[in-house]
This record gives structure tokens, C-alpha cells and sequence, in this order.
């Protein structure tokens, strides 16, 4: 009986740990729309590459998230797809989406975009400043954080408009 209820307990925990940790469409919606107030950014289809630790569990399983998210295509006047890579040397993408549990690769993710003219992004706080330039949440309301260290190390600009939708750090 007691056995039972702890299993019980457990996977509700379990249950409500992951979902709050699950990306959503609208993540990603948010990412490719922000991506649309780069100064001189990319526009129309841009093929985002999903950078993450193999050695990693969750950096494993997130970036199969993420690629299941944006398969189809995300976003209207960028819209993103994903290319998953191992290796920030095979990044050749303007827009490089960094995994949950990748934090070794931060910088040199940040360097690569900066040499491929374009800007890290994820919905991974760990990653902001650090390694990515943007990072969204949705969860519970819209969060859009930009890194101004980041950003100035990848020459990333936004129009005047967004900056009232973005808090800096």
C-alpha cells in the first residue's frame, strides 16, 4: 500500500517536473519572431541548427525535442527549422539554438555566431550571457531576455521596437 502511494507521488512529480521543463511551439514562435527584429537579421526560412551534448541525457533529449518542435517549420516572417549538430564547427546556420546540459560549449557557440554573423539563442536561462545572446520563456507569461554582453560579442542588433518587449541583462 505504502509502495503504491510513494509511486504514486513520484510520478505526478515526475509528471509536472517535465512538463514545466518542456518547450512549446510558442517558444520557438517567440524565437523565430524575435529573430525578425535583428537589424539586417535573416528573413524567410532560416534553418536554425540545435547544438547539443551528446555526452548529455537532457542535452540528448532536448534537442529531439526541439527538432520534433520545429520539423514543420515555426514562425511566419522567419521561420525556423532545425539541423541537429554535435559540434560548434558544424554550425553554419545564422541563428544557433543551444540545449539544456550543453553549457560546455557556450562560449565557443557564441564565437561561431559571431563568426557566421548571427546570434545564439534557447530557452535554457543557464545559457543567457554566457553562451546565448536570447533566451524565451512563455512559461507562465512571455519572457524575452537578451544578453547585451552577448549580443555585443556577436554584433547583434534589434530594431528600437523590440527592445520595450525584452528585458536586458
Amino acid at each position: 500500500m505504502r509502495l503504491g502511494k510513494t509511486l504514486c507521488i513520484l510520478s505526478t512529480v515526475c509528471m509536472f517536473s517535465f512538463s514545466a521543463y518542456a518547450d512549446t511551439k510558442k517558444d520557438f514562435e517567440t524565437i523565430a519572431t524575435a529573430v525578425g527584429f535583428i537589424d539586417g537579421g535573416p528573413k524567410g526560412a532560416v534553418q536554425m541548427d540545435i547544438l547539443y551534448d551528446a555526452s548529455n541525457a537532457d542535452s540528448t533529449a532536448h534537442a529531439e525535442e526541439v527538432a520534433g518542435i520545429v520539423a514543420g517549420g515555426v514562425g511566419s516572417k522567419v521561420k525556423l527549422t532545425g539541423n541537429k549538430i554535435t559540434s560548434v564547427d558544424a554550425a553554419t546556420s545564422k541563428v544557433i539554438f543551444v540545449t539544456r546540459g550543453a553549457g560546455s560549449l557556450y562560449g565557443a557557440a557564441l564565437a561561431k555566431a559571431g563568426a557566421n554573423g548571427g546570434l545564439t539563442v534557447s530557452t535554457d536561462m543557464a545559457c543567457l550571457g554566457g553562451g546565448c545572446v536570447l533566451v524565451v520563456k512563455t512559461k507562465p507569461s512571455v519572457d524575452i531576455f537578451v544578453s547585451s554582453a552577448a549580443a555585443g560579442k556577436t554584433a547583434t542588433e534589434f530594431a528600437s521596437a523590440f527592445s520595450m518587449m525584452i528585458t536586458k541583462k
